[in-house]
């Protein structure tokens, strides 16, 4: 587990017991060392704050991190119920409009490349959750698959904040995925994975061109809404088709769904594997050692 990622278990943590005073002085504690995340430290003590009832100090929190260049769209701001307290005040909704008017100008610079694992192993393509830390995603899918593999994950050049990269265009998506494969291996075949947002994506994009990329794994793909299962569905294009490999967890509330996808694929001759982790949610869960051995043989034998 990275710096990062115990950081934010923690907090998460202790936002669930309600301990918002705890979990702000744990980022205080932290933030000098994680000075790379200090937009999404920012915006968590935003959220804190507001949550423990302190809208003018979350109002201030977030005037010095916009004044420092960072910004988060009006549509993320919108669905974030911990900030409920604060639309009522004339500051924020002018900081709103000042991270509107950024967002509308904003000036994409080169996108991050995580490139690991072992250098000719078998190519794994990953795509990380949407508004995650595609860093953290990448050291993930590294220890997830193990040394016979060669691992490529590319921060989407798409945002939805500042430090918000999402995978919102499927057709955007689509592009940068092969732009990367391309320029890394060529016209080898590879597997191509992602958690949450990226796992729908990447079965998106796998039964798409399922030609050049022979298997894909999907952690806790994001399936919760019927548009979101029909994304999958109707990217079922002419095979051949890749094979399918999906770890969900049993509590996840998108597994239902999951099931769903999953029966159709195979009704129309998908060949398709399911595992559902016991007690989990929506959450990074690793497949079984003999899944992803599976995934491993058929990237293998598709290769020339």
């Amino acid at each position: 587990m990275t710096p990062y990622e115990a950081v934010e278990s923690e907090v998460v943590a202790l936002y669930g017991q309600g301990d918002y005073d705890a979990a702000l002085r744990l980022l205080e504690r932290n933030g000098p060392h994680l000075a790379d995340q200090w937009e999404r430290l920012a915006y968590w003590r935003v959220c804190l704050l507001a949550r423990s009832g302190r809208p003018e100090s979350a109002i201030d929190t977030l005037a010095q991190a916009v004044e420092a260049g960072a910004w988060w769209a009006p549509r993320l701001l919108e669905t974030e119920d911990d900030l409920d307290l604060l639309w009522s005040h004339d500051a924020f909704r002018r900081l709103i409009q000042e991270m509107e008017n950024r967002r509308r100008l904003w000036n994409p610079t080169a996108s991050g490349l995580f490139v690991g694992g072992t250098p000719g192993g078998t190519p794994y393509l990953g795509m990380h959750g949407r508004n995650q830390v595609f860093e953290v995603d990448a050291q993930r899918f590294t220890r997830m698959l193990g040394p016979e593999w060669e691992v490529a994950v590319p921060e989407s050049d798409q945002r939805i904040a500042s430090d918000g990269p999402v995978w919102d265009d499927p057709e955007a998506s689509a592009r940068q995925v092969t732009q990367v494969a391309d320029r890394l291996w060529g016209p080898r075949p590879f597997a191509l994975g992602g958690y949450s947002q990226g796992g729908r994506r990447a079965l998106q994009i796998g039964l798409r061109y399922g030609g050049r990329i022979p298997g894909v794994m999907a952690v806790s793909p994001m399936l919760l809404r019927g548009r979101e299962m029909a994304e999958v569905i109707e990217a079922l294009g002419q095979p051949p088709w890749p094979r399918v490999f999906i770890v969900c967890g049993e509590k996840d509330p998108a597994t239902p769904n999951t099931r769903t996808v999953i029966e159709h694929l195979r009704d129309e001759g998908v060949e398709a594997d399911l595992e559902v982790v016991e007690g989990a949610s929506h959450m990074w869960l690793e497949p079984s050692r003999s899944m992803l051995t599976a995934l491993e043989e058929v990237v293998v034998n598709a290769s020339p």
